[in-house]
């Protein structure tokens, strides 16, 4: 691939198996006289080869392997004989790599790939403060493993490992945040095994189970055991979501028996101008008798959501995390809560939260997000 002339060379075979009339010279720098006229002529009108922006061919430039592979890719949707389709297919197999970067599927290679433990994962370090309070630091890096068992069972793992230093120790952690298989049952998508679980808006629930779960359309049904903070104090649970587009709003309404603790809720987004979104949401704890309400706003361009919580004592339970800071589960709350969220570049996110509640320290938090 580093020979000078190669992309002239290897246009020429390829025009000369092709049967395409000629038209005049699409590029300035290959003369009429030039011995490789004809052929890149008509490799140019069958589009295999579109030269450069500027309206050249550069047949002098030395030929990349993405170059390559564009011009066997362009080969590959034209109309061949048996031997044209035998050379492409061997080109195709040895531009591969380059091939399915372009998002072009190679016959026999597609099938490999598709069978391949895709590893994918995240790493976050995150901030938080109270007011009055010491400042924490953590740490996390999570690593995902996901492939085929056959055609019709897909796997799930997921490795989390934790870090939080102070001043007395560095507790380190790691765990199997998530395993589990997945497949097609009856016409609903099953799962099987521990899974991440999130309710609403993750305030009535955002954790871990182990167990089934069963989605269909809008509807997604789980049934197992939280994980809890250890295997001895995990508690049965059963939920129900259903989430529906009505009117340009997107809506949910969520059912949870999490041990002792009946909830339901619903809650929903509307767009009100551009870039500008309403959000709400409710909650009520059955058996605690208690209650919660948020209503906002979110201006998507600004990256910033405003919301204003008013929740009684023991409406939330232990495994809504809320994302970045919990919300408080023994004590009621009313106030105001501010988050911002921006892109850093590809692939790496800020979130920045200030919650200042009624008797409450306000709180402060912000994180950084790497996927990989």
């Amino acid at each position: 691939m580093n020979k000078k002339l190669l992309k002239v060379a290897v246009t020429t075979a390829l025009a000369a198996s092709m049967a395409v009339p000629a038209f005049a010279n699409p590029f300035s720098d290959v003369p009429a006289k030039h011995w490789s006229y004809d052929a890149v002529n008509k490799l140019a009108q069958a589009g295999v080869v579109e030269g450069y922006g500027d309206g050249t061919f550069r047949g002098d430039k030395t030929v990349t392997r993405y170059e390559m592979a564009q011009i066997v890719a362009n080969a590959m949707t034209k109309s061949l004989n048996a031997d044209q389709k035998a050379t492409v297919d061997q080109l195709s197999k040895e531009f591969a790599t380059e091939l399915n970067t372009l998002g072009v599927k190679v016959e026999g290679m597609q099938d490999q790939i598709d069978k391949m433990v895709k590893i994918s994962g995240d790493a976050r370090v995150r901030y938080t403060n109270v007011e009055d309070e010491n400042d924490k630091t953590d740490l996390r890096t999570r690593v995902s493993f996901d492939g085929n068992i056959n055609d019709d069972v897909k796997y799930n793992a997921r490795l989390s490992g934790t870090f939080q230093p102070n001043e007395n120790n560095q507790n380190v952690g790691i765990k199997l945040d998530t395993a589990n298989v997945s497949f097609n049952a009856l016409g609903a998508d099953a799962t099987v095994g521990r899974q991440d679980v999130l309710l609403g808006s993750g305030i009535m629930f955002d954790d871990k189970m182990t167990g089934l779960g069963l989605q269909a359309g809008g509807l997604k049904l789980y049934a197992g055991n939280n994980t809890g903070t250890s295997d001895a104090d995990s508690e049965r649970m059963y939920a129900a979501e259903y989430g529906a587009n009505i009117f340009g709003a997107k809506i949910t309404a969520d059912y949870l028996k999490n041990g002792d603790n009946k909830a339901y809720g619903i809650n929903g987004s509307a767009p009100i101008t551009s870039g500008v979104t309403a959000l709400a949401d409710y909650v009520k704890n059955d058996s605690n008798d208690a209650d919660a309400t948020a209503f906002g706003v979110k201006l998507n361009k600004l990256g910033l959501t405003v919301l204003h919580r008013d929740a009684d004592a023991g409406v939330y339970n232990a495994y809504s995390s809320a994302d970045v800071i919990a919300l408080p589960t023994d004590q009621a709350i009313k106030g105001m809560e501010y988050q911002f969220d921006k892109s850093l570049t590809k692939n790496a996110d800020l979130k920045v939260k200030y919650q200042d509640f009624d008797n409450m320290n306000a709180r402060t938090s912000a994180a950084v997000n790497v996927k990989f």
